[in-house]
């Protein structure tokens, strides 16, 4: 009697276990082929991630009996296994810290009456800056109301898909919104973080020789890696987050995760 009511409640427990298996395995999955079919956002590793990680949970679940069978009697099956759970729990510790890093960077208050506030490009349709663009650009026109002596520096150049350079989709933005257009300066040769500051930099020194007080704005998870990346090529800059689009913030942080574990190991941060 005692047997059977511990057969049962392993029984009970792995199906539970297949389920949630199956339950999130599958939404990661979906996340991505929604997106992919709305054509929501640019393809991207951040885009795929959610489907890298998913599909392997999913089968996992559909195929629990035979995954379990397979573990109990052979010991590459128990290696495999393993090294599964392994890769998934560090991922997940991994995916915790920089989360962590990058809500704590983008709660950061930036300083007022900056010399210089440097927005970084994120994509443009044709000549329409992206809502993401968008948001940023609304940010920096926050910011330059408050502090009306601060200069812009709009930095993104031509990218895939793109009709004019990102620089110039926001310096019409920030024109058609009632900022002077003598205020602002277009870097339109970057194509990455690192070449948006690198770039900046170089206008920043020659309208501010004898230096200058600096903030940028980017889109809230971007924040923490994007000030390492400042720091890294020379600019001590304090960042504003603007806000990300609800429906792809998965995305975002797990592509983040991927981005800042590659600047860790490359030495970039």
């Amino acid at each position: 009697m005692i047997e059977n009511k511990v057969m049962n409640h392993k029984k009970l427990s792995a199906i539970l276990f297949s389920i949630l298996l199956i339950l999130v395995g599958g939404l990661l999955v979906l996340d991505t082929v929604l997106l992919v079919v709305l054509r929501i956002g640019n393809f991207s590793l951040g885009l795929i991630m959610p489907f890298i990680i998913g599909t392997p949970l999913l089968l996992i679940g559909i195929f629990f009996g035979t995954v379990k069978k397979f573990f109990n009697r052979h010991i590459f099956g128990k290696i495999l296994v393993y090294i599964a759970v392994l890769a998934y729990i560090s991922f997940a510790v991994l995916l915790s810290i920089t989360t962590a890093l990058t809500f704590s960077a983008a709660k950061n208050t930036p300083p007022q009456n900056a010399d210089v506030i440097i927005v970084l490009g994120c994509g443009v349709k044709g000549e329409r800056v992206t809502l993401t663009l968008a948001n940023r650009l609304n940010s920096a026109i926050d910011y330059v109301n408050a502090n009306p002596n601060t200069v812009n520096i709009v930095s993104g150049g031509l990218g895939e898909g793109e009709h004019i350079s990102e620089a110039l989709a926001m310096k019409r933005y920030l024109v058609a919104h009632n900022i002077d257009e003598k205020k602002i300066y277009m870097e339109d040769k970057s194509t990455s973080t690192i070449e948006n500051f690198k770039f900046s930099n170089e206008i920043i020194n020659d309208l501010f020789p004898n230096g200058a007080k600096i903030v940028f704005v980017t889109t809230n998870f971007h924040v923490y890696r994007a000030e390492l990346v400042a720091k890294k090529v020379g600019i001590d800059a304090a960042g504003i987050g603007s806000e990300s689009l609800w429906y792809i913030t998965i995305n975002n942080y797990l592509r983040e995760c991927a981005a800042i574990t590659q600047y860790w190991i490359t030495g970039k941060i």
